[in-house]
This record gives structure tokens, C-alpha cells and sequence, in this order.
């Protein structure tokens, strides 16, 4: 099986819950966006012996909620919509920040001129004019199809939203689009039919910062969205699916989220023990 791929390190290993571990949801720790793999389960509790444990996603606080009661987790943090919204162990917000109403009335604007389709998420549910066809994708959020979302947004508390292009080239380009005219908010091109909108000054990398304080952190993903993360922990693990100018901004290149784990109880916490 191929192993990982050192790219550059930095930092220095610490042990026990000073380590303050980040990990992505889609395509890192639920690798098929819809379950988490034992495999990948095992390796998430040999962590929880060592490290505070924070998701850190793109996705709701409750769809976070679901994958921690499914699975039988315990969560240090939540980091949902990419920074946006940011709780502690014992429900404390310690961050809520959304999509502003000006901001959101021409951004909604945009994505009706120019007919592009997407979902959104207010916290309480999933909504729009994109047909979810995978439900297992939700991870226990409700999901309100609409022909016509856009008043419906408007009067929603929104904080993140997903435009679905028909293809790379139309990605690239409302992205470009997106970020001229609203330099202000948070945009990610993720693969080549998604890209993200969050409220500004909001990133992965932010909540990371925010959150250690100084400790030893680490972070996993797969996504451009993670790699204001990766820039910003001690170390950090980039799934072997991702493209190249993601895995550049890693630490490490590792098939699975499991390999991850092990390499850095190997290599930095034994490491440190002896």
C-alpha cells in the first residue's frame, strides 16, 4: 500500500491533551461522505487518549451533532460552516457569525441572474433548488427542495451557502466572479462542482488559531477549504485524493484519515514518550 509522502515540516511534538487535533468531515474522517469506516472509527478514539478533538467542516452544527451521536463521540469543539459558527464541549457558542443580510441580498441577486443552483443552510436545516439525490449525504439534516429558494433565503438567518456550477469551467469562473465582487466573504472552490460561500472573515484557519491558543495542533482534510487550516496548525495531513495545490500546503500525504493517526502517534507522540 502506498505510504505517505513527507512534504515539509515544523513545529515540535507535545503529548497528551495539549494536542488539540482538527479534523475535516467530507472525504477525510466520512471518507464517502455518508458513514465513517471502523477503521477510521478505531483510529479516532486511539487519538482521543492524547489529543482535545475538534471537527472542523463546512457543514451544520446538527450535521456535526449526528456524526459525534452515531458514532459515539466525544467532541471537544465544533467549527461548523468553515469558522462561521463555533461551540465547545458544553454547548458554549464562541462564535455565530453569518452571512450578512446586505451581503446575502446581492449574492442571492447574482445566483438568480445568472441561474445558478445551489443549497444553503440556516443551522436548522438544509434548502434550495439543488435536487440532493444521495440522502445518506445529509448526515440526519432535513433537506427543503424549492423551485424558486431565493426569497425564501432572504428571509433566513444564512450561513453558509453551496453553489452546484455544471462543470469545472463554469466553477472557475463564478468563482472568479464571486471573489471580485465580493471580496468580503469567505469563497472555496471545492472539486469541480462545488463552491462554498461563508460570512466574512471566516475560515478553518481562523477557528484553528482561535482555538489552540499556542498548543501543538494538528489538521487533517482534503479540501481547499482546509488549507488556511494546514498554513495555520503545527502539522498537518492531506488525504491522497485531494488535488496537488491542497496536498502542497500539508505537512504529510496520507491514503486514509487512519494513517494519519498512526503516523502521528508514531512519529510524535511515542516519539516524544521515550
Amino acid at each position: 500500500m502506498k505510504f505517505w509522502t513527507s512534504l515539509k515540516r515544523k513545529g515540535e511534538s507535545m503529548t497528551d491533551k495539549k494536542i488539540k487535533l482538527f479534523i475535516d468531515i467530507d472525504g477525510t474522517f466520512v471518507f464517502d461522505s455518508s458513514a465513517v469506516a471502523s477503521e477510521d472509527l478505531k483510529a479516532f478514539r486511539a487519538a482521543s487518549h492524547y489529543s482535545q478533538l475538534i471537527i472542523a467542516t463546512g457543514r451544520s452544527l446538527k450535521e456535526i451533532t449526528y456524526v459525534e451521536e452515531v458514532n459515539d463521540l466525544s467532541l471537544d469543539y465544533k467549527v461548523a460552516f468553515n469558522g462561521g459558527y463555533i461551540v465547545d464541549a458544553k454547548g458554549q457558542v464562541l462564535e455565530d457569525r453569518q452571512i450578512s443580510k446586505e451581503r446575502l441580498k446581492d449574492l442571492i441577486q447574482y445566483l438568480k441572474n445568472h441561474g445558478v443552483t445551489f443549497d444553503a443552510l440556516d443551522n436548522k436545516e438544509r434548502f434550495g433548488n439543488f435536487k440532493q439525490e444521495n440522502q445518506n449525504e445529509l448526515l440526519g439534516l432535513n433537506y427543503d427542495y424549492m423551485d424558486n429558494p431565493y426569497d425564501e433565503a432572504l428571509k433566513r438567518t444564512v450561513y453558509k451557502i453551496n453553489l452546484r456550477p455544471d462543470d469545472l469551467e463554469q466553477a472557475c469562473q463564478i468563482t472568479k466572479d464571486l471573489k471580485a465582487l465580493f471580496p468580503d466573504l469567505s469563497i472555496f472552490r471545492v472539486g469541480k462542482r462545488r463552491i462554498e460561500i461563508s460570512a466574512n472573515h471566516t475560515s478553518k484557519g481562523q477557528a484553528l488559531e482561535q482555538l489552540s491558543k499556542g498548543s501543538f495542533s494538528v489538521a487533517i482534510g482534503d479540501s481547499e477549504n482546509d488549507t488556511s487550516m494546514f498554513d495555520a496548525a503545527t502539522i498537518s495531513y492531506c488525504m491522497a485524493h485531494a488535488p496537488e495545490d491542497v496536498k502542497a500546503h500539508a505537512t504529510y500525504v496520507v491514503p486514509r484519515f487512519r494513517d494519519a493517526i498512526y503516523h502521528l502517534i508514531e512519529h510524535f507522540i511515542k516519539e516524544k514518550a521515550v
